[in-house]
């Protein structure tokens, strides 16, 4: 055997200075700006603006500067009461939805009344498009992930709603080829999970997986995002998970899935009924206040139990003996692939002062028996692997907001540990090594004029121990029309193999 032992180590100091008002230092909040103005255009300074959601827990205010400008900096996504009042002029009451990772540009018109029960309340929709972002890609909002099919629950089956994003189904999952963006390989992707690094940097791919119950929203952005990411040519995958509130919210679910309503598509037209399929999804999910306004916690818990029987046909040799031979060994071993798996997430948000503090931990353990990849569609039962996978994330984050609320000093500082340690071994090693099968119907072919066949297993039992330790600290705040933001990235990769 063949010990394999890597570290990667890796530091980033951006310093950027950018010339647009909605230039933004945060990749999981977002920002609300504008200009309030009176009927005729004028612009209104001193007028008081107040956001206030379910996802912020408490209220937020500003003033508008001297030229009617206000900002509400690093709010997390949700959807939000902005209440606009200013003495002889009536309030104004909007309720808007703000997308994870966003400048949102609101400006109000504000109409003369006595300031005593005068409202105007509207519902507003935010542009759809950003004039001032440099980067494209779409936003997969919790409406979406809520309400859209997706089969086998993976949310991340949704990226192929972005424009530029494929789903690969003829290549094996975890595959390079599986999520092309742009024609970039699914491996030169980056992965981000309330900020932190969630990439698989041996296989590609993301790392952890995540309970769709767990996922509030996610942004892809396929080209010109910032600074802040990075570390990939191909897309960006941007996370953010649910967090609690006052109020106690919770779900719990149960999905099954049989082979009652499939067809069959098998090439041996002897077979007229689908390949049986048992697959189970138990899900459970939970937020709320620990202590009202400043403490709250959620957490999710989710098991998978599937048996899926393949659609195998035993290969024709041209030889009845052969093909009798092959089929006497490989039946026993033609087995159905079973798989489980466990996912378990926990996050605690406190509202301290001036800071947003954020622990979470999430632990996935999976096993699949019987594994046979799409890329060995030739080999026969005996050639199957078993896998198993546990993945292990600590992180925490602190969003500060320093100085003056109307135009505070962000900052942001994040750190976070992954484990992830894996294996695979035969699932049938008394049938012996690899070995590959060609057979002839011509004599003087080199490889056979008829499909090769491949049976036993190649692999010998191995393992793979990933560990990755990160941590971030950016800032950023305008001065006038700059926006200046610097920030620093480590990245630290180990990886024992055997």
């Amino acid at each position: 055997m063949r010990k394999i032992k890597y570290f990667i180590s890796s530091s980033v100091l951006f310093v950027l200075i950018s010339f647009s008002l909605s230039a933004n230092a945060q990749t999981t909040t977002s920002t609300i700006e504008g200009i309030v103005t009176d009927a005729n255009g004028a612009v209104v300074a001193g007028a008081t603006v107040k956001a206030s959601g379910t996802t912020l827990a408490t209220e937020r205010n500003v003033v508008t500067d001297a030229e009617g400008f206000y900002r509400l900096a690093a709010l997390p996504a949700g959807t939000y009461t902005v209440t606009i009042s200013q003495a002889g002029f009536a309030a104004s009451t909007s309720n808007i939805e703000l997308t994870l990772n966003r400048v949102a540009t609101f400006d109000v018109q504000l109409q003369v009344g006595n300031g005593v029960g005068g409202v105007v309340t509207v519902t507003d929709e935010l542009p759809l498009l950003e004039p001032n972002a440099s980067s494209t890609g779409l936003t997969v909002t919790p409406r979406q992930i809520v309400e859209l099919p997706v089969n086998g629950r993976n949310y991340l089956d949704l990226l192929q709603l972005v424009p530029g994003v494929a789903i690969n189904r003829q290549a094996d999952p975890d595959d390079d080829e599986a999520t092309p963006v742009l024609g970039e390989r699914g491996g030169n992707n980056n992965f981000f999970i309330d900020g932190h690094p969630n990439k698989d940097t041996v296989n590609g791919g993301p790392a952890a997986q995540f309970n769709q119950e767990t996922i509030a929203e996610f942004q892809v952005l396929t080209t010109g995002y910032k600074a802040e990411f990075g570390q990939a040519s191909g897309g960006i995958i941007n996370v953010i998970t649910k967090s609690g509130g006052n109020g106690f919210h919770g779900v719990a679910s149960l999905f099954h899935r049989n082979e009652a309503f499939d067809k069959s598509n098998s090439l041996d037209t002897t077979k007229k009924d689908a390949p049986p399929l048992r697959r189970f999804d138990y899900s459970l999910a939970l937020g709320g206040p620990i202590i009202k306004d400043r403490v709250f916690f959620f957490g999710s818990a989710e098991r998978i139990t599937e048996n899926r029987r393949l659609d195998f046909n035993f290969p024709t040799t041209g030889n009845a003996v052969v093909d009798q031979l092959l089929r006497n060994q490989e039946e026993p071993f033609d087995n159905p692939t079973q798989s489980r798996e466990t996912r378990v997430f926990f996050k605690l948000n406190e509202r301290l002062g001036r800071h947003q503090l954020t622990q979470e931990v999430n632990y996935t353990n999976g096993l699949v028996r019987e594994f046979l990849p799409l890329s060995a569609g030739q080999s026969l039962p005996s050639s199957r692997s078993d896998t198993g996978a546990r993945n292990l994330l600590l992180a925490f984050g602190d969003t500060i907001l320093l100085g003056e609320q109307g135009n505070p000093w962000i900052v942001t500082l994040r750190g976070a540990y992954r484990g992830e340690p894996s294996d695979i071994r035969p699932s049938h090693p008394e049938a012996g090594p690899g070995t590959r099968f060609n057979p002839f119907s011509t004599p003087g072919f080199l490889f056979g004029t008829l499909p090769q066949i491949f049976f036993g297993n190649s692999l010998t039992a191995s393992n793979l121990n990933q560990k990755y330790t990160s941590f971030t600290a950016n800032a950023n705040k305008l001065f006038g029309d700059h926006d200046v933001k610097f920030g620093w990235n480590f990245l630290r990769t180990k990886v024992d193999g055997l």
